[in-house]
């Protein structure tokens, strides 16, 4: 059995409604039940490559002191379904991003208890947690944790963020993340919220009109901008242009027919700029 705490018992019957929620009720009820649990909401992000940190992440798990925040983000992933029609593999994806610096290890049991929140019944469900890696390269990120399937659908995942930018971090940042589309799916049956034509252009468009050699004249814009701005100690603008040829790079490997050691050199390079934005956060912190 579970162990819940008593202020979560209390907050879940007085929020329960019978009304639909829809993926943007669905993140209301998430945030206020992190909230419950001492993780305020910050401000939307907008638009973020998939693989990506927002700012607000980057750099407040950089920091000395120990961050947590939930937010919500619009993860663009333009390698999912053909033009964006597989509403359970969305080439935009409504996502809540809930980030720890704790010493605790409940992070399953609190997740479990948060799909609880929004009103799946458990007991009837097939619930599992898939051990995996992920490894950013473009941001030079090592994570393990695990993939949250409910009836066979992702609806999010749990992580331990082991390594930023050449940085280890302490305490180790732990990342709830929830599709909310999808979860929308499993508790109501179908997701009113989803952003399917702009899901169907942006497909379109990597799969159709992707110029890679433009692409890479981008990139090597980004990168000299990116040098420009941390030379001024500038690294949160830098980091922008960071993000940027993150999602740049999803583009090229749709199409590029470069080598293994071209691609490699040319991530490696987003990497380092990466880690240049790190390394100037904390400088400026230490000052």
């Amino acid at each position: 059995m579970l162990r819940r705490s008593p202020h979560w018992r209390r907050w879940l019957r007085r929020k329960r409604s019978r009304g639909r929620m829809g993926s943007q009720g669905i993140a209301l009820r998430l945030q206020e039940f992190w909230e419950a649990e001492g993780c305020s909401a910050i401000p939307s992000y907008g638009s973020l490559p998939v693989g990506g940190l927002t700012p607000d992440v980057f750099f407040g798990v950089l920091g000395r002191v120990a961050w947590c925040a939930c937010q919500t983000v619009t993860i663009i992933d333009p390698s999912r379904a053909p033009y964006g029609v597989d509403p359970l593999h969305p080439v935009i994806d409504q996502c809540l991003q809930v980030t720890q610096q704790t010493s605790g290890n409940q992070l399953r049991d609190r997740f479990i208890e948060s799909l609880q929140a929004v009103g799946l019944d458990l007991l009837a469900r097939d619930v599992r947690f898939v051990a995996c890696e992920w490894d950013q390269p473009h941001l030079d990120v090592r994570t393990s944790g695990w993939r949250v399937l409910v009836d066979r659908i992702e609806v999010g995942s749990i992580s331990y963020l082991h390594e930023l930018s050449g940085v280890k971090l302490a305490p180790m940042p732990t990342r709830a993340e929830y599709s909310l589309g999808r979860l929308s799916t499993c508790v109501e049956g179908e997701d009113e919220d989803a952003p399917a034509e702009r899901g169907r252009q942006t497909a379109a468009y990597a799969l159709e009109s992707v110029d890679p050699e433009r692409i890479d004249a981008f990139l090597e814009l980004h990168a000299v901008e990116c040098e420009r701005a941390l030379a001024l100690g500038l690294y949160l603008p830098a980091y922008e242009h960071v993000l940027a040829s993150v999602y740049l790079h999803l583009l090229l490997a749709l199409h590029d027919t470069r080598s293994a050691g071209e691609q490699f050199e040319r991530v490696s390079r987003t990497a380092g700029l990466a880690r240049g934005c790190a390394s100037k956060y904390l400088e400026a912190q230490d000052a």
